[in-house]
């Protein structure tokens, strides 16, 4: 068994891979998986340099998402040897075998390919879209950084529900990345992040209202002021660094609200997990939700990905493969 190790937190050149103990059998409710991909996400990067509310010391083995086929099953366990899974809430996902629980897969089907059941983003979008309506035909939503792998699927998720919606990206590359999928219009807001008098005219001076806020730092102060009377922001990401505090008194003349949220909160309870994953890949085999472009790496070739990803230069999914 081969495995992506944190020797220690800081840079991508912490990433080595090594050759790890052979893994053991899967016991009661357990599944040995031989992995297929394994998703690289942001969230891994805070994890190796230590930062976030998930933070672990090193060395360890980073990775949430994967995909691959089971090679053994414990006791009571209603899988089957060569079944099809995914996953995106296990730790040591870098790696070419892992065991986990079973009720933490999902089986996935074989016709779709390895972008297709990465399900970490799609999910994102799946319970963003999903959590802060109901949303309504004609609903004003703005979807900050819509050329990233989230952003775009949120666009088309809420596009299927009937929103307008308004894109933010930092090039005009990504403004066209976020215009096929889907968005009404794309605001460029390069690399100082003003966006906010081109939000206000492009809506005649009433705003949004709802906004998805995955930058952080640098926007969230002016996605708030963005709201239009009663809208709400939604902080679901710090790519560019924790968001700002915000007093309640700001948001009483307008009534408008704020929210957080992550993807692990909302797939706590038994089976929460499987039915939003079968809502993505029913949008998926209805031809309605696109994923977008995937690029693959060895997995030797981790902390390429990584510095891929915080160059901000990518505009689609990145996975490892063994």
């Amino acid at each position: 068994m081969q495995r992506v190790i944190v020797q220690a937190l800081g840079g991508p050149e912490q990433l080595l891979l090594e050759s790890g103990p052979e893994v053991r059998q899967p016991v009661a409710g357990e599944v040995l998986v031989d992995v297929e991909a394994a998703g690289v996400n942001f969230l891994d990067i805070n994890l190796r340099k230590g930062a976030g509310v998930h933070a672990m010391p090193a060395p360890f083995t980073p990775g949430l998402e994967g995909v691959g086929r089971i090679r053994a099953v414990g006791v009571g366990v209603s899988l089957i040897v060569g079944q099809r899974v995914a996953w995106i809430n296990v730790r040591g996902s870098y790696a070419t075998q892992l065991v986990m629980k079973a009720d933490l897969v999902v089986p996935v089907p074989d016709s779709l390919a390895i972008s297709q059941v990465l399900l970490f983003q799609a999910m994102t979008a799946q319970y963003l879209a999903t959590e802060y309506g109901p949303i309504e035909p004609g609903d004003h939503v703005l979807v900050h950084a819509a050329a990233g792998g989230v952003g775009q699927l949120l666009v088309q998720w809420l596009k299927h529900l009937g929103a307008w919606v308004v894109g933010t990206t930092s090039s005009e590359e990504k403004a066209e990345v976020a215009r096929a999928a889907g968005a009404d219009v794309v605001i460029n807001y390069g690399r100082d992040y003003r966006f906010l008098d081109e939000l206000m005219r492009l809506t005649h001076g009433r705003g949004v209202d709802l906004a998805f806020d995955s930058v952080g730092a640098a926007t969230f102060a002016n996605t708030v002021k963005g709201l239009a009377r009663g809208g709400m922001a939604v902080c679901c990401g710090v790519s560019s660094g924790p968001a700002p505090a915000i007093s309640p008194a700001e948001l009483t003349t307008r009534c408008t609200r704020i929210a957080a949220g992550s993807l692990f909160s909302y797939i706590v309870e038994p089976g929460e997990f499987q039915l939003r994953a079968a809502s993505v890949i029913e949008g998926i085999e209805a031809g309605w939700l696109r994923m977008p472009e995937a690029t693959a790496y060895p997995m030797a070739s981790a902390a390429d990905a990584h510095r891929a990803i915080e160059s901000r230069l990518t505009h689609g999914k990145l996975y490892l493969v063994p």
